[in-house]
């Protein structure tokens, strides 16, 4: 589980504009912030598009993501997702 609530702004900035393309929200990118919810709020982002996303993160950052490591949690704000891939990437 992540609990960090500090993240990197590139970073954060980064695996939003990833969320932005992999869902096509780019009329919302405005207005999506760390706080926003992703699952259960975006109806754009459903179980094809969690593994879409969790592909396009694992290009994008060079990351290993494992079966194990994709839990709801995770995907409950982009802050929380963005916070995620952070500890992947250090």
């Amino acid at each position: 589980m992540i609990r960090s609530p500090e993240i990197s702004q590139a970073i954060f900035e980064e695996v939003k504009a990833v969320v932005v393309v992999t869902l096509d929200l780019e009329d919302q990118a405005g207005d999506l912030g760390p706080e926003t919810g992703l699952h259960g709020n975006l109806p754009e982002l459903d179980s094809l598009t969690v593994v879409k996303l969790i592909v396009a993160l694992r290009k994008r950052f060079g990351i290993e993501i494992g079966i194990n490591e994709i839990a709801g949690d995770v995907f409950d704000t982009l802050g929380r997702l963005a916070a995620f891939v952070e500890s992947k990437v250090d």
